[in-house]
């Protein structure tokens, strides 16, 4: 969707999905291990040439290659007869050896009763209201991607490429453990969750190597790409940015520390108990370089850890060691309270420090304006959360389409508060996002998914461990973030399957044709009503032409200085001609270096018949035509035989975009 140099995007992307196809196809154990880790490596990988962010591709290649390597190889193997005949003989010991290293991978569930179809119909739809709305059925293109400006500052293909920064890592990551799920040999997730935690704690250390090499030597090493990461003191990683390295790596060191933990109680082997202090320590220390939201999942989850430890360790009775639980939770906000107190005096160039004082300086306040508390503590969450606000009461039940803030903050025809940061960001928390995105009913429905999700799999503890970071930001909104929501949620780091009661339910005549009823009435009747937008707004260019109140150019790139020049791309243009008569003669030139054999113009009436057309005249720098515009002529139409970039100067257009000449 976005304009994206072809010279960066290919090379990462062919490298990222051989690192997911080829292990894929050669094995599901190594595949899973190969895709795991790349999430939490590759992820910068288009941006080291030093480029800004651009959107939301980061992990396509990765994640296609995978999904992909995962069709091919079940579709090969059955093609083969694995199921049905007996393995090659000994003289295809490559065939044969092939086949050990993927037995049969069929699920006993027909497809349509999978928990994930329901999801993933959602996101389809989704997709597909998305399209409509920026994209739409265009008089000239049909149904497809057109090119118009969507603001007079940002095309369409711009405006669809910032909801589909949320939508894309969202629908791959789903759309990849779904594929993992359909191809395991049996309904267990044991050997599925194992293989890839270990891609994901083999990404965790590397990660970590790479920041300990940013906090001692330079945090300018693999900083490419973060955007003001690096300005702010903080280290990244390989991950996106420090806002997700601040949640990401408490999160997946937590679970490093709770899987050593384990073994160490399991097995009274003291290397893992000194292996899980080391870790703690290493990781407190990398968080010296990491954001506020850090410290705060840090602290929270650790204390609630040690005291769960402790009380399993020294407390037989059940009953005393709840009743201790109970009060040591009390205590860890006192505790927390008085511990940034404390740090509040220090003379550290920390964001610990940081929020120290922030948070000292905003409780006095807080009790009789809790804004205005916020607005201390952090003035950027602050104005996200007013803007926020505004959105969620002008579409409350249905929202403002998915992925729409960051183009609310853009829009300049949107009456409310304004921004004051020039950096495009989503709502402060994953909650108020989705409610001002898809709106209390969508709300339902995404609740409805991840709730049958966590009662299949019985993970309602294991999701615990997301309360807190979905309260610092809309962490599915990159590809790192949104595989490890998802893991944790949809599969779960334990791997416990089905849950008894679910899996009971599940035999039954009635049950799992009502959970696809559900799962399907849901987000059709979410479609149904969202859509009728489209009636009084209309679809794609329509609907902005309804809101700007002046007719789309049809370009793909608005003019920038120093030129001031419109560029197109495509094969088909159509233009509303000016009004005023001087300025219905004269020259279109357009300015390229592509060829095509026929480009062409069309004169068309009101109705838009065509009543006149000529050709183009090849030149050097591009194609010329001179003449005049036939009476009765309200339209005109260029079409060309190949694909075409060209450019015009904004001059070519007056103030409501019609064309002149």
């Amino acid at each position: 969707m976005e304009p994206v140099p072809s010279s960066h995007f290919y090379p990462s992307f062919f490298l990222q999905f051989a690192f997911g196809f080829v292990p894929q196809f050669y094995q599901r154990k190594w595949g899973r291990i190969f895709t795991a880790v790349g999430v939490f490596t590759f992820l910068r990988l288009p941006y080291l040439s030093g480029l800004p962010m651009v959107g939301s591709y980061q992990l396509v290649g990765l994640f296609l290659g995978s999904i992909l390597g995962i069709w091919m190889r079940e579709f090969i193997l059955v093609l083969l007869g694995r199921n049905e005949t007996a393995l090659p003989k000994q003289s295809e010991q490559i065939l044969t050896d092939w086949m050990i290293r993927n037995p049969t991978g069929k699920s006993n569930l027909p497809i349509w009763y999978s928990t994930y179809f329901g999801f993933v119909f959602f996101l389809f739809l989704l997709t597909v209201l998305c399209l409509f709305q920026y994209q739409g059925l265009g008089l000239v293109s049909g149904l497809g991607i057109q090119e118009y400006l969507y603001f007079p500052s940002l095309s369409s293909r711009e405006a669809m490429g910032l909801s589909s920064k949320i939508l894309v890592p969202i629908s791959l990551a789903v759309l990849y453990l779904f594929s993992e799920e359909r191809s395991m040999p049996t309904p267990s997730k044991d050997s599925l969750s194992e293989q890839l935690r270990f891609g994901i704690f083999l990404g965790l250390g590397i990660n970590l190597l790479v920041m300990s090499i940013q906090s001692i030597v330079s945090l300018e090493f693999f900083s490419e790409g973060t955007l003001e990461s690096v300005k702010a003191g903080r280290s990244t990683g390989l991950l996106q940015d420090s806002g997700s390295a601040s949640w990401i790596i408490p999160v997946l060191s937590l679970m490093w520390i709770s899987k050593l933990i384990h073994n160490w109680r399991k097995s009274k082997e003291r290397f893992s108990l000194v292996l899980a202090i080391l870790s703690f320590l290493f990781v407190t220390w990398v968080g010296l370089k990491q954001g506020k939201a850090f410290w705060v999942v840090w602290s929270i989850t650790n204390a609630i850890g040690i005291i769960h430890l402790t009380t399993d360790l020294w407390i037989v009775s059940i009953t005393k060691r709840r009743i201790l639980r109970v009060v040591l939770y009390l205590l860890i906000p006192i505790l927390g309270f008085f511990t940034l107190y404390g740090l509040s005096f220090l003379q550290k160039d920390w964001d610990l420090v940081t929020l120290a004082k922030r948070t000292m300086d905003a409780f006095p306040v807080w009790r009789k304006d809790p804004y205005l508390a916020l607005e201390r503590m952090d003035h950027t969450r602050a104005e996200l959360l007013t803007i926020c606000m505004e959105g969620i009461k002008n579409n409350l039940w249905l929202g403002n389409g998915i992925g729409s803030f960051p183009l609310a903050l853009l829009d300049p025809f949107r009456v409310g508060t304004k921004t004051s940061i020039g950096m495009i960001d989503f709502p402060p928390n994953f909650y108020l996002w989705i409610v001002h995105d898809l709106g209390i009913l969508g709300l339902v429905i995404f609740s409805f998914y991840i709730g049958l999700f966590l009662w299949e799999r019985g993970l309602g503890k294991q999701a615990l461990l997301l309360v807190l970071p979905l309260f610092f930001g809309v962490q599915i909104q990159n590809s790192d973030g949104a595989f490890l929501c998802f893991y944790l949620v949809l599969l779960g780091e334990k791997g416990t399957g089905f849950s008894a009661s679910f899996d009971k339910l599940r035999k039954t005549v009635w049950f799992s044709p009502l959970i696809l009823i559900l799962s399907l009435g849901l987000p059709l009747n979410y479609a149904l009503f969202y859509s009728q937008r489209y009636w009084d707004l209309g679809i794609g260019s329509e609907f902005r032409k309804t809101q700007l109140k002046e007719y789309q150019t049809a370009a793909t790139l608005p003019p920038r200085s120093p030129n001031y020049e419109y560029e197109f791309h495509g094969k088909v243009w159509e233009w509303k001609l000016s009004e005023f008569g001087v300025a219905r003669s004269g020259r279109i030139f357009l300015e390229t270096t592509d060829r095509s054999p026929v480009v062409e113009i069309l004169f068309l009436n009101s109705d838009r018949k065509i009543i006149h057309q000529e050709l183009f005249s090849e030149t050097k720098q591009g194609y010329s035509w001179s003449g005049e515009c036939p009476k009765g002529a309200s339209l005109i139409r260029l079409k060309s035989r190949y694909r075409l970039e060209f450019r015009l100067p904004r001059a070519q257009f007056d103030g409501n975009n019609r064309i002149q000449f």
